[in-house]
């Protein structure tokens, strides 16, 4: 294991960037890339079904009292309450990655995020126990964000500091694999599921796929449970280099660094969102669409997406981590009002389109290349809460994107307001990457 000092941040050092000696039979990178991988993907299967949920039958379930627009927005506010806690909890457990080990907060928040899942499909209606119904909801829900707050954060760091600077590009981009693949199967099994009678998919069907997100914890325990720390943490211990409040470090000593990880990493948060949960409910209750027709188009982009991303990967170690993410960011912005002029044809292939491009390509090229370049612009001693609380600062704007934009369009002539609003944060984090210093250093 060496470290390289590089310039620059404004006169100050750059942080360390890592090159890996080859990982030992005692830590296996297969296994690290598996342990990232299946985290993520329970995560944003966790999310994603909760959304979905949210726009297609939360509000029948949960708030029967309100009318049709209302219910969804009432469903839409508990799916953003619990971004409100992801950075509270991304800050709290990823401390621990900084001082204690990053395994031991891997192993954490899965399970504070699988017993939360499994609860709320096991919850009973407002029709059973009135309004306690949802007020556990709600509870639930912000117990599930506590554990998601670091999972991310979590798996980055794992996973960049078992790589080179040669490869880290590719292997960073692969927890974001896991967001497309949770978004898929937890897609995937919504829109299976809604082709049941709808009494018996109001009645059990939606609690499914919640069920199911339970099961996966038990294969990603068994993972994380194999695997070694980091060789970077294990060098910070030997040394006896841990800092005390990594948090405190972080906003001293690292602010330029936050502040441009924060905003570049606000689109693919706001688009994710944007792109997936509000555009199903955008397709359904506003376009009067089939609900399959906008989980199609959800699934056919996140298929994309398991393509485009290690591709993102790759090209981010041959020409760098900037480039590659400004591409990304400039695409979508442009294809942002053509995707709702294709979603406004009501033309089910033109839907998918709109979505493969402005999500399966546009928004996965800013995940994909955000891995390592979150990474590698914090120093080893503040990596997981630094990429970490970069990732979760905009997380509560993301969990109200689908309420705002939902407003915007209730409230306004058409699509514009939401339009625009998207393409502010784009820009925004267009111009966060442009003032950042190229990450991919030359470690040969």
């Amino acid at each position: 294991m060496s470290f390289s000092m590089n310039v620059r941040f404004d006169g100050a050092t750059a942080p360390p960037n890592i090159t890996s000696s080859p990982v030992s039979s005692t830590a296996p990178l297969g296994k690290v890339i598996i342990s990232s991988f299946i985290g993520t993907v329970l995560e944003w299967y966790d999310f994603y079904i909760y959304g979905t949920a949210a726009g297609i039958v939360f509000g029948d379930l949960f708030f029967p009292t309100l009318d049709a627009t209302s219910g969804m927005l009432a469903a839409f506010t508990v799916y953003g309450t619990g971004f409100l806690l992801k950075p509270a909890g991304g800050v709290i457990l990823s401390r621990y990655g900084d001082t204690i080990g990053r395994k031991k907060v891997l192993i954490t928040s899965l399970v504070i995020m699988g017993l939360a899942t499994g609860a709320i499909g096991l919850l009973p209606t407002y029709h059973q126990i009135g309004i306690w119904a949802p007020l556990l909801l709600v509870l639930l829900r912000l117990v599930q964000s506590i554990g998601a707050g670091a999972e991310y954060g979590a798996a980055l760091t794992m996973i960049s500091e078992f790589s080179a600077s040669n490869n880290r590009g590719l292997l960073a981009s692969l927890p974001a694999l896991g967001v497309s693949l949770g978004i898929l199967i937890g897609t995937a099994m919504f829109a299976t599921l809604s082709m049941l009678p709808r009494y018996f998919f109001m009645q059990w069907g939606w609690r499914i796929p919640f069920l199911v997100g339970f099961t996966l914890v038990m294969v990603g325990l068994y993972v994380r449970w194999q695997i070694h720390e980091t060789p970077a943490f294990q060098q910070l211990q030997r040394e006896q280099d841990l800092l005390r409040s990594p948090f405190l470090h972080l906003i001293k000593h690292e602010c330029r660094q936050l502040v441009i990880a924060a905003g570049a990493r606000s689109a693919d948060a706001v688009g994710g969102q944007f792109f997936n949960v509000f555009a199903i409910a955008y397709c359904t209750k506003t376009l009067g669409l089939a609900p399959s027709v906008g989980l199609t188009g959800v699934m056919l982009a996140n298929l994309a997406g398991l393509v485009v991303i290690p591709i993102v990967g790759l090209l981010s170690d041959r020409f760098g981590r900037r480039p590659i993410y400004l591409g990304g960011l400039g695409f979508l912005m442009l294809v942002i009002f053509p995707y709702f002029w294709l979603l406004k044809s009501r033309e089910p292939i033109l839907v998918s389109l709109a979505m493969i491009l402005a999500y399966g390509i546009g928004v996965k090229v800013a995940l994909s290349a955000s891995g390592a370049f979150l990474t590698e612009l914090f120093g080893v001693r503040t990596r997981s809460t630094g990429v970490t609380l970069a990732r979760t600062i905009s997380d509560p704007l993301a969990g109200a994107t689908p309420i705002i934009a939902t407003t915007l369009v209730a409230y306004s002539a058409d699509y514009q307001g939401a339009a625009i609003f998207a393409l502010g944060f784009t820009a925004l984090a267009f111009v966060c990457v442009l003032t950042a210093p190229e990450t991919r250093y030359d470690n040969s």
